[in-house]
This record gives structure tokens, C-alpha cells and sequence, in this order.
């Protein structure tokens, strides 16, 4: 009989999955690697769901939902403040846990909805930061063999909301636990979005991390679709990464176009700014469609099936790049 994903997926799309198993201790796979039934399936690993598109509403194999919790602090000493969290623990929460405390690394980071251990997967990122600033190790887990292994931050290979364990040919990595470096002092990031504007509207001279924290929350409520409300995957497409040249080009053309400058002689473009200046913010197709307030993110409106949502994904697709020239990627994890 086959198991429901529709609470899995924070898209609320109606999929259905051979097998389901909840991973509570990595140590579980001792046995599982044993089974001729696990051996000979298809797997797939699915945090919180929230970064994750069924597309044909069935995956013939195993889905592993790892629930694994703990929040360990090993270090306090000096400014640095080192963590070990479980990867089952929910994103939100933990980081609501360290801005509390006082310490400083994802306040950037607030409310993104998700579990810990899929932050390094997709190396999710907001308002100028990313996880990889504060991550120092990643644990995971082979899922074919059992074998376990400590990545160090240069062998996760971040990029762009990419990392090694996103590389096809590592999926059979589950990861378990996550060490992040926060630190008690330290700078605040304040110029990417609406931060700043934010909190002087709000006449706060001198923020703290609780205020930048709040300012993230807020902005991201305001345009953004709330989870088991309205179903949807977060920032569905990438921003937008083009040379400096081809950025000037089209700044030529559009001079209101956003740009931010990024490494080795590149440009980041806001693709929801894309999105909209191409038409389609708020497009609606059946259940399907661009959200009216950030174009950056397709939604379900009610019971959108995922044959849908790809139909309104390659029509953004296409009209962006007929009108821009740039082809944008899909962020989420296409299953």
C-alpha cells in the first residue's frame, strides 16, 4: 500500500511513496543495509519537506525521513560558541535557540522553514548570508553501506544553494548531525533587502541580533506565503548569476534592474525582479501558479497536482529567458 507524502511536502501536493521509514539513530542502517528489500529499492531522503517538488506524484522506493533530535554545545570558550545539532531538529527553532542566547551567525537565517540537517544540502541562504558561513562539520551517513564520515567545511564543496551532498552521485549521504561556529560578538548584516529600511522605520538606532532576527521574520511574512496555508516550496528558482558584462548590457535596457556583485566577476539578479518584470507575478494557472506578493515562489492554491506546477515552472522559465536571456534553474529538489 502506498504512503502518503502530502504532510511531507510543504507544497501540500498529493504524492505517494512505496515506503516510508522514519530514521530515528544513524545506527539504524547496521540493520537495514542487511535487508534484500532496502538493498534492491530506490531511496530518497526528505527532511521537512520544505525545498522538495514530486513531480509525477509517485516515487517507487523508500522514503528515509530522518527525526533524529539533540542540540549539543561543546564549546564556549573565547568568542567562538561551537554546536552540534541533530538533523531531525527543526530550522526555525534552533535558530531561535542561538539569537536568544545572544549569538551571533543566523539571525539572517530566521523562520526559513525546514529541518537542520537539510541546511548543508542546499546551503540555504537569505538576506545575505548562508549556512556555510557558520557550519564547520557535517555528519553523515552512507545509506548503501553504513558507513559514516565528518565532513570538513572545504570537503562539503558550498556553493550557490549547492553542496557536495546536492551532487547526484551523493545522495546516498544522510546527514545526521550539523556543527555550526556562531560567535558572542560580531558584526550584523544589515544591507541585503529590506533590512534596513525596516528597522528604521521602526526607529531602531542600534540593533540588537533579536531585532534583526524579528526584521527577517517580518519582511518574510509580508510577502511570502504561510507554510500549511498556502502550499508552496519557499524561493522555487535560484536567483539569477550572470557576468558582469551581460549584467551591464541589460542594466542598459532596464536601468531599475537589481544587481548585487558576487565572486569572480559575476552578478546576482533577483529573479523574482525577473519573474515580475516579465509578466507573471501573481499568474495563475488552474491551482497553480506565481505568488501574487514574491514572484520567486510557485504555489499551490488548493489541489495544484505536480504535473501542474511543472507546467507553470516552464512557462516562467521560458518567458524570463525570451525576455532577459537568462535561463533560470529551479532551486528546489525535483523528485
Amino acid at each position: 500500500m502506498a504512503f502518503s507524502l502530502k504532510k511531507y511536502n510543504t507544497f501540500g501536493l498529493d504524492a505517494f511513496a512505496r515506503q516510508f521509514m522514519e530514521i530515528e539513530s544513524e545506527d539504524i542502517f547496521s540493520e537495514l543495509i542487511g535487508n534484500e528489500g532496502y538493498k534492491q529499492s530506490r531511496k530518497f531522503i526528505i527532511g521537512g519537506g520544505s525545498n522538495v517538488f514530486f513531480e509525477n506524484g509517485h516515487f517507487d522506493g523508500i522514503i528515509l525521513h530522518p527525526v533524529m533530535k539533540g542540540i549539543e554545545i561543546i564549546d564556549t570558550e573565547d568568542n567562538d560558541v561551537i554546536i552540534r545539532c541533530a538533523a531531525g531538529e527543526n530550522w526555525k527553532d534552533f535558530v531561535d535557540m542561538t539569537v536568544a542566547r545572544g549569538w551571533y551567525g543566523l539571525e539572517n537565517l530566521s523562520d526559513i522553514p525546514g529541518n537542520v540537517g537539510a541546511a548543508p544540502v542546499q546551503n540555504v541562504g537569505a538576506y545575505g548570508i548562508e549556512a556555510k558561513d557558520c557550519i564547520s562539520k557535517v555528519y553523515a551517513i552512507n545509506i548503501e553501506n553504513g558507513e559514516k564520515k565528518c565532513f570538513k567545511k572545504p570537503e562539503c564543496e558550498f556553493g550557490y544553494r549547492t553542496s557536495i551532498f546536492k551532487n547526484a552521485a551523493m545522495q546516498n549521504l544522510l546527514i545526521y548531525s550539523v556543527e555550526f561556529i556562531l560567535k558572542k560578538n560580531s558584526t550584523l548584516h544589515l544591507d541585503y533587502g529590506n533590512i534596513r529600511s525596516y528597522l528604521s522605520e521602526k526607529n531602531i538606532l542600534n540593533p540588537t541580533i533579536s531585532d534583526v532576527a524579528q526584521a527577517v521574520k517580518d519582511i518574510r511574512a509580508s510577502k511570502l506565503p504561510q507554510v500549511g496555508i498556502v502550499g508552496s516550496a519557499g524561493s522555487f528558482f535560484k536567483n539569477a548569476v550572470v557576468p558582469k558584462a551581460k549584467y551591464g548590457q541589460l542594466k542598459d535596457e532596464y536601468p531599475e534592474m537589481p544587481g548585487f556583485e558576487g565572486e569572480n566577476g559575476y552578478v546576482k539578479i533577483p529573479t523574482g525582479w525577473l519573474i515580475e518584470k516579465a509578466g507573471l507575478k501573481g499568474y495563475r494557472d488552474g491551482d497553480a501558479g506565481v505568488w501574487s506578493k514574491q514572484a520567486l515562489i510557485l504555489v499551490n492554491h488548493g489541489t495544484a497536482t505536480g504535473t501542474d506546477i511543472k507546467r507553470v515552472m516552464q512557462k516562467v522559465i521560458s518567458e524570463v529567458e525570451d525576455k532577459f536571456g537568462i535561463k533560470i534553474e529551479p532551486e528546489v529538489v525535483i523528485v
